[in-house]
C-alpha cells in the first residue's frame, strides 16, 4: 500500500462497538470501504487498476454523498451549477475517487484497518475515528465525516490525522480551475488526473 498522505484524494480489524450492518450505524460506511479495500489489496496484482476499479466503483458511489462532497468542495462557486451540471462534476468526482483509491490501494502487506466509536461532529454531522496501520506497524489516523441521508449515513469529509479535511484540500486546487475554465474545464481536469493515475 502507498503513503496514504501521498494522496490528495483521499481517497483513507474493526474496533467499533456496533457490527457494520447495524441499522442505523454511522460507521456502517467506513466498514464497507475498508472491507472493499482489503479485498481489493488482497487481489490487486491479479485485478490490475481497471478490475481494482471495477470492484470500488459502486462501493465509493454508495458510500460518499458525492453531491454534498461536490458543492462542499466548491463552496459558494457551487451556486452557478444547475442540478445537471451538479450532477456530472459528481460523477467526474466518483471517477476521480475511484482511481485514486484504486492506485493507493494497489497490493496488500498486512495493513489493517481499526474503526473507533463515532462521535457527533459540527453541523449535526457525525465523526468516524479511524486508523490505518501499515504492515510495518506505522499508524495513520484517518477520520470519516458522515450525515445521515435517506439511505443511511454517507460520507462527506476524510480528515488526514483528525485535522487536515480533504474537502478544503481539492478546494484549494479545484475552485480556481473552475474559475478559469468553468465546468467542463474542471471535469477534463479531474478525468486527467484520474486518467494518469491507471497509466502509472
Amino acid at each position: 500500500m502507498k503513503s496514504i498522505l501521498a494522496a490528495t484524494a483521499l481517497f483513507l480489524a474493526a474496533l467499533c462497538g456496533l457490527p457494520a450492518t447495524a441499522e442505523g450505524n454511522p460507521a456502517a460506511p467506513v466498514h464497507k470501504l475498508y472491507d472493499t479495500l482489503t479485498e481489493v489489496m488482497k487481489q490487486g496484482k491479479e485485478l490490475g487498476f481497471q478490475g481494482r476499479s471495477n470492484k470500488l466503483k459502486p462501493v465509493i458511489a454508495s458510500i460518499y454523498d458525492m453531491p454534498a462532497v461536490t458543492k462542499a468542495t466548491l463552496g459558494l462557486a457551487a451556486n452557478k451549477l444547475s442540478p445537471e451540471d451538479l450532477a456530472k462534476l459528481s460523477e467526474a468526482n466518483t471517477r476521480f475517487s475511484v482511481a485514486t483509491y484504486a492506485d493507493q490501494f494497489s497490493s496488500f502487506g498486512g495493513e489493517k484497518f481499526e474503526v473507533g466509536e463515532p462521535h457527533p461532529g459540527a453541523n449535526g454531522a457525525m465523526v468516524v475515528p479511524s486508523v490505518i496501520v501499515g504492515g510495518d506497524g506505522t499508524r495513520n489516523a484517518i477520520d470519516y465525516v458522515v450525515h445521515e441521508t435517506e439511505g443511511g449515513w454517507s460520507i462527506t469529509d476524510v480528515l488526514f490525522n483528525g485535522s487536515i479535511s480533504q474537502v478544503a484540500v481539492r478546494r484549494s486546487e479545484l475552485v480556481p480551475i473552475f474559475r478559469q475554465n468553468g465546468l467542463d474545464g474542471l471535469i477534463n481536469v479531474l478525468d486527467t488526473k484520474a486518467a494518469a493515475l491507471e497509466k502509472k
